[in-house]
């Protein structure tokens, strides 16, 4: 049998720890976030990734927020959504996350 699972879930399923985990959450394509959202929260739940959890909901929430009159989501969630996606930048190059 095939494995019909699109390969970057595939690897967040197969990660080996949450570092991993971290580095797939953050070069995953907005489109891929949005279709496969309940997956990929699944996924942070059964391993317990809290802070992958928090990630997914912020970007989730970013992308699916109301803009203002020059496209811009509001201010103070990107602001939030990048200090978190710093953060977790930070901890995914920590444990030999992929440069």
């Amino acid at each position: 049998m095939t494995d019909t699972m699109l390969p970057m879930l595939r690897q967040l399923y197969d990660a080996d720890g949450d570092h991993a985990r971290a580095d797939i959450l953050l070069r995953m394509p907005d489109s891929v976030m949005l279709k496969y959202r309940g997956s990929i929260v699944e996924c942070c739940r059964r391993a317990s990734f809290e802070v992958g959890l928090a990630f997914v909901d912020l970007r989730t929430s970013i992308l699916l927020a109301v803009r203002d009159a020059e496209g811009r989501a509001p201010a103070d969630l990107t602001d939030i959504a990048d200090k978190c996606r710093d953060s977790l930048a930070a901890f995914a190059r920590r444990e030999g996350g992929a440069a």
